[in-house]
C-alpha cells in the first residue's frame, strides 16, 4: 500500500480519458540491458589496458546506441491517449472483460502492453494516424459486489528490448458483479409459474417459444424435443401470466445462508424477466417498484449485488 501511494498515476479525467505525461514513466534496465552494459563496460575496461583505438571506438558507440534505445523507449508511451471505457456487469464466477481505447497520433507506437496488476497483458501495435486501436482486458475471481479494476499498467521494450519503460494509470471504471445464478424456485403468488407442469403450458398459459438453456432452469421447463433433434438444449417459455406483478421476495427465498437466498433471487429476476413477466422486488435493504425490461432487470440485479454495502441504492 505504501508504495502505491507513492507511484506517480496518471489519473483518467470525468469522461474516462488520459494522457501519459512525461513526469510519469518509469524506465529501468531488462535483463538484457544489464547484460548489454557489463559486456559493454568490459570491453571499455579491455581497451583501455590494452589501449586499443579500435575498441574504445566500438565501445563508445555501443554505449551511445544505449542511451539512445532509453529515449525511443520513454518517447514510445509518452503523450500516449487512452480512454478506459469498463466492463458490462457479469455475474460471479464470469470473467470481466475490461475494455481500454488506444488513440494513436502522428507516429507509430509498437510494442505497447496494457494489463492490470493481477491479470494477463496483452500487447499491441498502435498505427500512426488510425483508428483508436481497442483490446479488451480479462479478469477473473471476482466475487459479488462492486469491485475497482486496480492499476492499469501500460508499458513498453521497444525498440531493442534493453529498457523496459512503464506507467500506472488510475482507471476508477468500477466493476459490478451479480450474484451467481441459483436453482430455480416458484415465487408463492406466482399462479402462472405454478400452473405450469412443463408438458404443454397447462391452465391460461400459451407457448410463446424458446431460449438457450441457462444453469438452475427447471427440468419440467427444458424442451427435450429440439434437443433430440440436435438443436441444443432450450428452455420453453410461456406468456399469458396473470396481470397482477409477481412480488419475488427475499423472506420466500430458499437457502440456507445469505449468499444463496441473493442467488436464487438472481435466478427468479432472470426467470421473470425472460418469460416478460411484470415483477417486483424486495430485499432486507430496499424495494424495486413492479416493472419489466432490461433497466428493470439491471436494477433488480444491482440491488442484489450491492446488499449489504450500505449503499442505500436499491431505488436507484
Amino acid at each position: 500500500m505504501a508504495l502505491s501511494s507513492l507511484a506517480r498515476v496518471e489519473r483518467v479525467s470525468s469522461s474516462g480519458q488520459a494522457e501519459i505525461g512525461a513526469r510519469r514513466i518509469y524506465i529501468l534496465p531488462t535483463r538484457y540491458g544489464l547484460i548489454f552494459a557489463l559486456l559493454v563496460f568490459l570491453m571499455l575496461l579491455g581497451a583501455v589496458n590494452y589501449g586499443n583505438n579500435p575498441a574504445h571506438l566500438l565501445a563508445f558507440l555501443l554505449a551511445a546506441f544505449g542511451s539512445n534505445a532509453i529515449y525511443l523507449t520513454w518517447r514510445n508511451l509518452r503523450a500516449l491517449r487512452l480512454r478506459c471505457l469498463g466492463s458490462a456487469p457479469v455475474f460471479a464466477g464470469q470473467a470481466a472483460r475490461f475494455a481500454i481505447e488506444l488513440h494513436g497520433d502522428e507516429r507509430e507506437r509498437p510494442a505497447i502492453q496494457l494489463g492490470f496488476d493481477d491479470s494477463a497483458p496483452v500487447l499491441l501495435d498502435l498505427p500512426a494516424d488510425g483508428d483508436p486501436c481497442r483490446r479488451e482486458l480479462r479478469i477473473d475471481g471476482l466475487a459479488r459486489g462492486l469491485h475497482t479494476p486496480g492499476r492499469l499498467v501500460i508499458s513498453t521494450q521497444y525498440p531493442v528490448g534493453l529498457f523496459r519503460a512503464w506507467c500506472y494509470v488510475d482507471c476508477e471504471r468500477p466493476l459490478l458483479v451479480y450474484p451467481r445464478p441459483g436453482q430455480s424456485w416458484t415465487a408463492p403468488g406466482d399462479d402462472a409459474a405454478a400452473a405450469d407442469d412443463g408438458s404443454a403450458g397447462n391452465g391460461n398459459d400459451d407457448f410463446a417459444g424458446l431460449r438457450n438453456y441457462v444453469a438452475g432452469d427447471q427440468p419440467s421447463r427444458i424442451d427435450w424435443k429440439s434437443y433430440a433433434r440436435d438443436r441444443g438444449l432450450n428452455t420453453r417459455l410461456f406468456s399469458g401470466q396473470a396481470d397482477a406483478p409477481l412480488w419475488i421476495d427475499i423472506t420466500d427465498a430458499p437457502g440456507a445462508d445469505h449468499e444463496t437466498r441473493l442467488s436464487n433471487l438472481c435466478r427468479a429476476v432472470l426467470d421473470a424477466d425472460a418469460a416478460g413477466r411484470c415483477y417486483g422486488l424486495r430485499t432486507h435493504d430496499a424495494t424495486v417498484a413492479p416493472g419489466a425490461g432490461a433497466a428493470h432487470r439491471h436494477q433488480c440485479l444491482r440491488l442484489l449485488a450491492l446488499d449489504g454495502a450500505g449503499n442505500g441504492e436499491g431505488d436507484a
